[in-house]
């Protein structure tokens, strides 16, 4: 498959319009593994959580408005879908793939790209400029812009914005704080979460899938361990139930190599019932 570099150099060979003319590309520069931190002061760790390789930039003026445009190589399409769920906030716009725009900046994921359009002008008048150039990269990039299976298996009505796939503990590092990402997101693990309107406080309900059952019931144990609750376990499963500390119920199953977990219920009812939903 062409790299990042590669697309660069075709999307300039486009024929140019009133919002990408050839003239306004300036110097194409290229960061590749760590060197992304050379590029960006914080949150390289996250994009490196999902096999980052390189990145292309490059930035663009017309008609008083200025964007940069970045094409980022992820490990793959469920890895770059994994980054863009972290930035899917805004406005949905259709640029010849899903994308979102918000705060003056654009995203998309097409096969194991990552693409992010960046106002560096006022944000509300480089809009037009954001999604010509959406359109322009959209069209040459390879791949296709399909989300892994593993979101399918969530409920629907999850708050806007809130779904995230993850696949290891770094990239669920602003998810959970108090260390669950490092007990249930062990190796080839890979999990959906969202949130949900749950009246004083928000549903979050998690699914994991692993290699086999018996990683699912470690999971399951440990997570189980972790939040204080008391673990059952029959015919290959794990299961556990109970109230938190901060006074909100979770419940948490473990079956066939799933783990579905749910917290932030009102009551243990609640919680089993959104249990069942998550597929």
């Amino acid at each position: 498959m062409r790299t990042a570099i590669t697309l660069v150099s075709v999307l300039l060979m486009a024929p140019a319009s009133d919002y990408f003319p050839d003239e306004s590309a300036g110097k194409i520069e290229v960061f590749k593994g760590q060197k992304l931190f050379d590029y960006m002061n914080g949150g390289a760790e996250l994009y490196l959580a999902y096999g980052f390789v390189e990145i292309a930039v490059w930035n663009y003026a017309t008609a008083g408005n200025q964007a940069t445009v970045e094409i980022y190589e992820m490990g793959g399409l469920a890895e770059a879908y994994g980054i863009f769920s972290h930035t899917s906030r805004g406005d949905p716009v259709d640029v010849g793939v899903p994308a979102m725009l918000a705060r003056g900046m654009l995203s998309f994921y097409k096969g194991k790209f990552y693409v992010r359009v960046v106002a560096k002008s006022d944000p509300v008048k480089a809009r037009d400029l954001l999604i010509a150039l959406g359109k322009q990269v959209a069209a040459t990039v390879p791949g296709e812009s399909k989300p892994p299976k593993e979101v399918g298996f969530l409920p629907e009505g999850s708050i806007k914005g809130s779904l995230r796939y993850l696949v290891n503990p770094e990239t669920a590092r602003t998810i959970w704080f108090d260390g669950e990402g490092k007990l249930i997101l062990t190796k080839q693990a890979k999990a959906v979460t969202a949130f949900y309107p749950g009246g004083d406080a928000d549903i979050q309900a998690t699914r994991i899938s692993y290699p086999d059952k018996a990683a699912a019931v470690k999971a399951c144990r440990a997570l189980g361990k972790k939040l204080a609750l008391k673990t059952a376990e029959a015919r290959g499963g794990c299961s556990a139930s109970g109230k938190a500390e901060d006074g909100v119920f979770t419940a948490l199953a473990a079956k066939d190599g799933v783990l579905r977990w749910v917290t932030g219920a009102p009551d243990q009812k609640s919680a089993s019932a959104w249990l069942a939903k998550v597929k």
